[in-house]
């Protein structure tokens, strides 16, 4: 028998937005080191035809809490993606991570078969939950979370390996 959903979602999107937050922090310190205007840090991109780390962080944030409203049938929580500066989105990465502590684990029971349906830009997806959150939600989280890394990486940021992974190996 599998875990609950929650198990394997809640508690993984709260580990990778504390290491988010951290690496953003490390950004941070490093854009302060180096003399860059830390406006420039949220437009860092990997390529040119890539979205910045802003959309990465907002992505990510999206994904954890769409992912548990859809799973729970609650209600979502619209934030405005209009973050301009670092301040802003480490409160937007809190502000998530404060609505999945408090999502209800007794919500998520039973809903592995239950049907989602959502969409993504014009598509229109349906899924049971054990496939939103294994197919949909976890690889596109840590693709936007890795890629957020990358960003930061390529940029110059002292980060490594265990500046991502640190989250994960303790427990909540």
């Amino acid at each position: 028998m599998s875990a609950p959903l929650y198990d394997f979602s809640v508690p993984l999107f709260i580990r990778g937005l504390n290491a988010l937050s951290h690496i953003i922090k490390k950004g941070e310190e490093y854009a302060n080191e180096k003399g860059n205007p830390l406006s420039e840090l949220l437009e860092w991109r990997l390529a040119p035809d890539m979205k910045p780390l802003s959309f990465q962080v907002q992505t990510a944030t999206d994904i954890a809490k769409n992912s548990i409203t859809r799973i729970a049938g609650t209600e979502p929580v619209v934030m405005e993606d209009n973050e301009t500066t670092i301040e802003e989105l480490q409160a937007r990465i809190a502000r998530t991570i404060e609505l999945l502590k408090a999502a209800d684990a007794s919500q998520f029971a039973g809903k592995e078969d239950a049907q989602i349906t959502f969409k993504t830009g014009p598509r229109e997806h349906v899924m049971t939950g054990q496939s939103h959150i294994r197919n949909f939600a976890l690889p596109n989280f840590f693709f936007h979370l890795s890629i957020a890394y990358a960003i930061l990486r390529s940029k110059g940021v002292s980060i490594g390996k265990m500046d991502y992974l640190t989250s994960f190996l303790t427990e909540a």
